[in-house]
Protein backbone atom coordinates (compact mmCIF):
# COMPACT_ATOMS: atom_id res chain seq x y z
CA UNK A 1 0.00 0.00 0.00
CA UNK A 2 1.90 3.49 -0.97
CA UNK A 3 1.87 5.72 1.67
CA UNK A 4 0.18 9.46 0.85
CA UNK A 5 2.59 12.20 0.57
CA UNK A 6 1.34 15.21 2.70
CA UNK A 7 -0.51 18.42 0.84
CA UNK A 8 2.04 21.36 -0.41
CA UNK A 9 1.87 24.23 1.75
CA UNK A 10 0.42 27.19 -0.18
CA UNK A 11 1.96 30.42 -0.55
CA UNK A 12 0.04 32.36 1.56
CA UNK A 13 0.25 29.71 4.00
CA UNK A 14 3.99 29.20 3.90
CA UNK A 15 4.12 33.15 4.94
CA UNK A 16 1.55 33.12 8.01
CA UNK A 17 4.09 30.51 9.38
CA UNK A 18 6.71 32.62 8.80
CA UNK A 19 5.46 35.85 10.34
CA UNK A 20 4.56 33.46 13.54
CA UNK A 21 8.22 32.54 14.04
CA UNK A 22 9.76 34.46 17.13
CA UNK A 23 12.76 36.29 16.08
CA UNK A 24 16.18 36.03 17.70
CA UNK A 25 18.80 38.98 17.94
CA UNK A 26 22.38 38.07 16.51
CA UNK A 27 25.62 38.97 19.57
CA UNK A 28 27.04 41.96 19.35
CA UNK A 29 30.39 41.16 18.58
CA UNK A 30 29.28 38.35 15.80
CA UNK A 31 29.75 41.18 12.83
CA UNK A 32 32.78 42.60 13.77
CA UNK A 33 34.77 39.08 13.71
CA UNK A 34 32.76 38.61 9.88
CA UNK A 35 34.30 42.06 9.19
CA UNK A 36 37.71 41.13 10.61
CA UNK A 37 37.99 37.89 9.02
CA UNK A 38 37.18 39.47 5.11
CA UNK A 39 39.73 42.56 5.38
CA UNK A 40 42.65 39.70 7.22
CA UNK A 41 44.79 39.50 3.89
CA UNK A 42 44.83 35.96 2.51
CA UNK A 43 48.62 34.06 3.84
CA UNK A 44 51.10 33.02 1.36
CA UNK A 45 50.07 29.28 0.12
CA UNK A 46 53.08 26.67 0.97
CA UNK A 47 53.90 24.77 -2.02
CA UNK A 48 54.95 20.91 -0.28
CA UNK A 49 58.53 20.59 -1.59
CA UNK A 50 58.02 17.58 -3.32
CA UNK A 51 55.17 19.29 -5.73
CA UNK A 52 57.47 21.80 -6.32
CA UNK A 53 58.88 21.98 -9.83
CA UNK A 54 62.69 22.72 -10.93
CA UNK A 55 62.65 24.14 -13.97
CA UNK A 56 66.17 24.74 -14.77
CA UNK A 57 67.53 21.68 -16.55
CA UNK A 58 71.66 23.08 -14.60
CA UNK A 59 70.03 22.42 -11.94
CA UNK A 60 69.14 18.97 -12.96
CA UNK A 61 71.99 18.16 -14.74
CA UNK A 62 74.24 19.06 -11.77
CA UNK A 63 71.95 16.83 -9.48
CA UNK A 64 72.37 14.16 -11.60
CA UNK A 65 75.81 14.22 -12.22
CA UNK A 66 76.37 14.37 -7.84
CA UNK A 67 74.61 11.87 -8.04
CA UNK A 68 76.79 9.73 -9.89
CA UNK A 69 79.81 11.03 -8.75
CA UNK A 70 78.72 10.48 -5.20
CA UNK A 71 77.47 6.71 -5.91
CA UNK A 72 80.72 6.17 -7.84
CA UNK A 73 83.14 7.59 -5.37
CA UNK A 74 81.03 5.51 -2.35
CA UNK A 75 81.00 2.24 -4.61
CA UNK A 76 85.11 2.88 -5.05
CA UNK A 77 85.41 3.41 -1.19
CA UNK A 78 83.52 0.18 -0.49
CA UNK A 79 85.62 -1.75 -2.94
CA UNK A 80 88.89 -0.47 -1.99
CA UNK A 81 88.68 -0.46 1.68
CA UNK A 82 91.49 -0.72 3.80
CA UNK A 83 91.75 -4.41 6.01
CA UNK A 84 92.70 -3.97 9.51
CA UNK A 85 94.49 -6.77 8.98
CA UNK A 86 96.40 -8.60 6.13
CA UNK A 87 97.04 -11.72 5.59
CA UNK A 88 99.71 -13.69 5.20
CA UNK A 89 101.19 -16.70 4.11
CA UNK A 90 104.90 -18.51 3.83
CA UNK A 91 106.21 -19.23 0.81
CA UNK A 92 110.11 -20.32 1.62
CA UNK A 93 111.43 -21.20 4.80
CA UNK A 94 109.87 -19.84 8.41
CA UNK A 95 109.38 -16.16 8.53
CA UNK A 96 108.04 -14.70 11.45
CA UNK A 97 105.23 -12.54 12.46
CA UNK A 98 105.84 -9.81 16.06
CA UNK A 99 108.90 -12.67 16.93
CA UNK A 100 106.79 -15.70 16.22
CA UNK A 101 107.70 -18.20 13.69
CA UNK A 102 104.92 -18.41 10.69
CA UNK A 103 104.44 -22.11 9.43
CA UNK A 104 100.81 -21.37 8.26
CA UNK A 105 98.51 -18.70 6.25
CA UNK A 106 98.21 -16.15 9.07
CA UNK A 107 97.48 -12.28 9.38
CA UNK A 108 99.71 -9.33 10.09
CA UNK A 109 97.82 -6.54 12.07
CA UNK A 110 98.99 -3.15 12.28
CA UNK A 111 102.52 -2.19 13.83
CA UNK A 112 103.45 -5.58 13.58
CA UNK A 113 106.76 -6.75 11.70
CA UNK A 114 107.05 -9.69 8.87
CA UNK A 115 110.78 -10.84 9.31
CA UNK A 116 112.37 -12.92 6.85
CA UNK A 117 116.15 -14.54 7.08
CA UNK A 118 118.42 -15.78 4.00
CA UNK A 119 116.23 -18.89 3.73
CA UNK A 120 112.47 -17.59 4.13
CA UNK A 121 110.09 -15.50 1.95
CA UNK A 122 106.32 -14.30 2.82
CA UNK A 123 103.46 -13.39 0.82
CA UNK A 124 101.24 -10.12 2.15
CA UNK A 125 97.83 -10.10 0.65
CA UNK A 126 97.28 -6.28 0.00
CA UNK A 127 93.25 -6.54 0.74
CA UNK A 128 91.54 -6.65 -2.23
CA UNK A 129 94.20 -4.49 -4.72
CA UNK A 130 96.78 -6.88 -5.11
CA UNK A 131 99.46 -8.69 -3.31
CA UNK A 132 103.31 -8.47 -2.53
CA UNK A 133 105.86 -10.61 -1.97
CA UNK A 134 108.69 -10.50 0.71
CA UNK A 135 111.78 -11.61 -0.27
CA UNK A 136 114.57 -12.89 2.10
CA UNK A 137 116.72 -10.48 4.38
CA UNK A 138 113.53 -8.40 4.49
CA UNK A 139 112.24 -6.18 7.26
CA UNK A 140 108.25 -5.48 7.24
CA UNK A 141 105.89 -3.51 8.65
CA UNK A 142 101.96 -2.94 8.52
CA UNK A 143 100.93 0.90 9.05
CA UNK A 144 97.98 2.19 10.07
CA UNK A 145 95.79 2.83 6.94
CA UNK A 146 93.33 5.73 6.56
CA UNK A 147 90.07 4.40 4.80
CA UNK A 148 91.70 2.93 1.68
CA UNK A 149 95.17 3.56 1.86
CA UNK A 150 97.10 0.42 1.97
CA UNK A 151 100.34 1.22 3.58
CA UNK A 152 103.83 -0.84 4.46
CA UNK A 153 107.69 0.31 6.14
CA UNK A 154 109.91 -1.67 4.16
CA UNK A 155 112.95 -1.56 6.59
CA UNK A 156 115.45 -3.48 4.43
CA UNK A 157 115.18 -6.30 2.30
CA UNK A 158 112.87 -6.02 -0.96
CA UNK A 159 109.38 -6.61 -1.86
CA UNK A 160 107.76 -7.39 -4.98
CA UNK A 161 103.91 -5.45 -5.52
CA UNK A 162 101.60 -6.48 -7.75
CA UNK A 163 98.71 -3.68 -7.05
CA UNK A 164 95.41 -3.82 -9.47
CA UNK A 165 93.60 -0.53 -8.48
CA UNK A 166 93.18 3.27 -9.10
CA UNK A 167 95.99 4.96 -8.52
CA UNK A 168 97.05 6.21 -4.66
CA UNK A 169 96.14 3.13 -2.92
CA UNK A 170 99.36 1.59 -1.50
CA UNK A 171 102.29 3.35 -0.27
CA UNK A 172 105.51 1.57 0.86
CA UNK A 173 107.28 4.12 2.98
CA UNK A 174 111.52 3.11 2.69
CA UNK A 175 114.38 5.06 5.58
CA UNK A 176 115.26 6.89 2.11
CA UNK A 177 111.48 7.64 0.09
CA UNK A 178 107.84 6.99 -0.11
CA UNK A 179 106.87 5.13 -3.24
CA UNK A 180 103.35 5.75 -4.27
CA UNK A 181 101.42 3.21 -6.40
CA UNK A 182 100.32 5.05 -9.47
CA UNK A 183 98.71 1.49 -10.86
CA UNK A 184 101.45 -1.17 -11.25
CA UNK A 185 103.84 -3.44 -10.53
CA UNK A 186 107.33 -2.96 -9.44
CA UNK A 187 110.66 -4.55 -7.18
CA UNK A 188 111.60 -2.38 -4.65
CA UNK A 189 114.99 -2.53 -2.46
CA UNK A 190 116.25 -1.12 0.33
CA UNK A 191 120.11 -1.90 1.35
CA UNK A 192 122.15 -1.85 4.60
CA UNK A 193 122.40 1.85 4.52
CA UNK A 194 118.99 2.54 3.67
CA UNK A 195 119.07 3.44 0.12
CA UNK A 196 116.14 2.54 -1.82
CA UNK A 197 116.19 1.46 -5.58
CA UNK A 198 113.05 0.60 -7.56
CA UNK A 199 112.50 -0.84 -10.82
CA UNK A 200 109.01 -0.54 -12.72
CA UNK A 201 107.78 -3.22 -14.67
CA UNK A 202 104.19 -2.38 -15.07
CA UNK A 203 102.08 0.96 -14.69
CA UNK A 204 103.88 3.92 -12.73
CA UNK A 205 105.55 4.77 -9.41
CA UNK A 206 105.86 7.50 -7.67
CA UNK A 207 108.80 8.46 -5.96
CA UNK A 208 108.60 11.17 -3.36
CA UNK A 209 111.56 12.51 -0.56
CA UNK A 210 110.89 16.08 0.79
CA UNK A 211 109.97 18.43 -2.01
CA UNK A 212 112.13 16.03 -4.52
CA UNK A 213 109.69 13.72 -6.80
CA UNK A 214 110.65 11.16 -9.59
CA UNK A 215 107.63 9.99 -12.05
CA UNK A 216 109.07 6.37 -12.63
CA UNK A 217 107.21 4.47 -15.62
CA UNK A 218 107.11 0.89 -16.66
CA UNK A 219 110.72 -0.43 -17.76
CA UNK A 220 112.91 1.98 -15.68
CA UNK A 221 114.55 2.57 -12.68
CA UNK A 222 114.60 5.12 -10.16
CA UNK A 223 117.75 5.51 -7.01
CA UNK A 224 117.48 7.51 -3.98
CA UNK A 225 119.96 7.63 -0.51
CA UNK A 226 119.01 8.45 2.47
CA UNK A 227 118.96 12.05 3.03
CA UNK A 228 118.63 12.44 -0.79
CA UNK A 229 116.37 13.85 -3.72
CA UNK A 230 115.02 10.55 -5.53
CA UNK A 231 117.18 10.37 -8.30
CA UNK A 232 116.68 10.45 -12.32
CA UNK A 233 114.80 7.68 -13.84
CA UNK A 234 116.67 5.74 -16.51
CA UNK A 235 116.28 3.04 -18.30
CA UNK A 236 117.34 -0.64 -17.74
CA UNK A 237 119.89 -0.82 -20.50
CA UNK A 238 121.49 2.37 -19.80
CA UNK A 239 125.22 1.60 -20.06
CA UNK A 240 127.13 0.91 -16.78
CA UNK A 241 129.14 4.19 -16.93
CA UNK A 242 126.42 6.29 -18.11
CA UNK A 243 124.33 5.46 -15.08
CA UNK A 244 127.71 6.25 -12.70
CA UNK A 245 127.72 9.85 -14.87
CA UNK A 246 123.43 10.23 -14.04
CA UNK A 247 124.08 9.38 -10.18
CA UNK A 248 126.90 12.11 -9.79
CA UNK A 249 124.70 14.34 -12.11
CA UNK A 250 122.07 13.66 -9.29
CA UNK A 251 124.25 14.04 -6.05
CA UNK A 252 125.87 17.39 -6.96
CA UNK A 253 129.44 16.27 -7.65
CA UNK A 254 129.36 15.73 -11.24
CA UNK A 255 132.70 16.52 -13.54
CA UNK A 256 132.58 18.47 -17.29
CA UNK A 257 131.88 15.18 -19.38
CA UNK A 258 129.30 13.60 -17.08
CA UNK A 259 126.30 15.18 -18.91
CA UNK A 260 127.62 13.63 -22.32
CA UNK A 261 127.89 10.53 -21.07
CA UNK A 262 124.32 10.33 -20.17
CA UNK A 263 123.39 12.07 -23.34
CA UNK A 264 125.41 9.66 -25.45
CA UNK A 265 124.42 6.88 -23.46
CA UNK A 266 120.80 7.69 -23.88
CA UNK A 267 121.02 7.36 -27.30
CA UNK A 268 124.02 5.06 -29.13
CA UNK A 269 121.91 2.06 -29.41
CA UNK A 270 120.04 3.39 -32.17
CA UNK A 271 118.77 -0.48 -33.04
CA UNK A 272 117.01 -0.09 -29.52
CA UNK A 273 113.66 1.75 -30.27
CA UNK A 274 112.24 1.01 -27.20
CA UNK A 275 115.59 2.70 -25.04
CA UNK A 276 115.54 6.00 -27.16
CA UNK A 277 112.06 6.12 -26.57
CA UNK A 278 112.36 5.49 -22.76
CA UNK A 279 114.91 8.12 -21.99
CA UNK A 280 112.59 10.84 -23.24
CA UNK A 281 111.37 10.51 -19.45
CA UNK A 282 115.12 10.78 -18.56
CA UNK A 283 115.75 13.76 -20.08
CA UNK A 284 112.55 15.37 -19.15
CA UNK A 285 113.72 15.14 -15.20
CA UNK A 286 116.98 15.85 -16.29
CA UNK A 287 116.10 19.39 -17.99
CA UNK A 288 115.02 20.55 -14.68
CA UNK A 289 117.77 19.66 -12.57
CA UNK A 290 120.68 20.86 -15.07
CA UNK A 291 121.14 24.49 -14.95
CA UNK A 292 122.75 27.10 -17.63
CA UNK A 293 124.16 25.11 -20.82
CA UNK A 294 123.33 21.85 -19.17
CA UNK A 295 120.00 22.86 -19.32
CA UNK A 296 119.73 24.24 -22.74
CA UNK A 297 121.52 21.13 -24.22
CA UNK A 298 119.08 18.57 -22.18
CA UNK A 299 116.06 20.40 -23.90
CA UNK A 300 117.66 20.58 -27.59
CA UNK A 301 118.11 16.23 -26.96
CA UNK A 302 114.87 15.81 -25.90
CA UNK A 303 112.57 18.42 -28.09
CA UNK A 304 115.10 16.11 -30.95
CA UNK A 305 112.95 13.46 -29.89
CA UNK A 306 109.48 14.64 -29.45
CA UNK A 307 109.06 18.54 -30.18
CA UNK A 308 107.39 20.40 -27.52
CA UNK A 309 103.33 20.75 -28.10
CA UNK A 310 101.57 23.47 -28.98
CA UNK A 311 101.67 26.41 -25.89
CA UNK A 312 105.07 25.25 -24.84
CA UNK A 313 107.88 27.31 -25.91
CA UNK A 314 111.49 26.99 -25.23
CA UNK A 315 111.86 29.88 -22.82
CA UNK A 316 108.88 28.80 -20.94
CA UNK A 317 110.23 24.97 -20.05
CA UNK A 318 114.28 26.83 -19.84
CA UNK A 319 112.82 28.98 -17.07
CA UNK A 320 110.62 25.90 -15.66
CA UNK A 321 106.89 26.82 -15.40
CA UNK A 322 105.42 24.14 -14.30
CA UNK A 323 101.96 24.30 -16.18
CA UNK A 324 104.30 23.82 -19.74
CA UNK A 325 106.39 21.06 -17.87
CA UNK A 326 103.77 19.13 -17.34
CA UNK A 327 102.17 19.60 -20.85
CA UNK A 328 104.76 18.58 -22.20
CA UNK A 329 105.03 15.48 -20.11
CA UNK A 330 101.33 14.62 -20.80
CA UNK A 331 102.23 15.03 -24.09
CA UNK A 332 105.22 12.53 -24.03
CA UNK A 333 103.66 10.04 -21.63
CA UNK A 334 102.96 7.74 -24.65
CA UNK A 335 106.72 7.39 -25.15
CA UNK A 336 107.95 6.40 -21.16
CA UNK A 337 106.44 3.02 -21.07
CA UNK A 338 106.09 -0.04 -23.22
CA UNK A 339 102.84 -1.00 -22.04
CA UNK A 340 99.28 0.30 -23.65
CA UNK A 341 96.89 2.02 -22.05
CA UNK A 342 93.93 1.34 -23.00
CA UNK A 343 91.08 4.58 -23.13
CA UNK A 344 88.97 3.13 -20.17
CA UNK A 345 91.87 2.57 -17.72
CA UNK A 346 93.35 6.30 -18.61
CA UNK A 347 90.26 7.83 -17.95
CA UNK A 348 89.33 5.89 -14.71
CA UNK A 349 92.69 6.54 -13.51
CA UNK A 350 92.63 10.50 -14.07
CA UNK A 351 89.48 10.59 -12.40
CA UNK A 352 90.39 8.53 -8.95
CA UNK A 353 93.14 10.93 -9.19
CA UNK A 354 90.82 14.20 -9.61
CA UNK A 355 88.93 12.58 -6.68
CA UNK A 356 91.37 11.81 -4.43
Amino acid sequence: MTKARPPALGQDRLEDLLRQMPLARAPDGLWEGIRADLERPEPARVVPIYRRRVRSPIVIAAAAMAAVIGGSYLGLIAKYAAPARWQVAPTAGRPSVAGTSLTEAGHLAAGEWLTTDSLSSAELAVGRIGWAGVGPNSRVRIDPSGRTEHRLTLARGSIDAVINAPPRLFFVETPSALATDLGCAYTLEVDSTGASRIHVTAGWVELKQGNGVSLVPAGLIAEVEVGGAPGTPYPDGLAPDAREALRRLDRGTAGPGDLDLVLDGLHTPTDFVTLRQQSAITLWHLLQRQEGDGRHRVYDRLAGLSPPPAGVSREGILALDRRMLERWRRDLSPMWAEEPQPLVTRVVRRFWEWVM
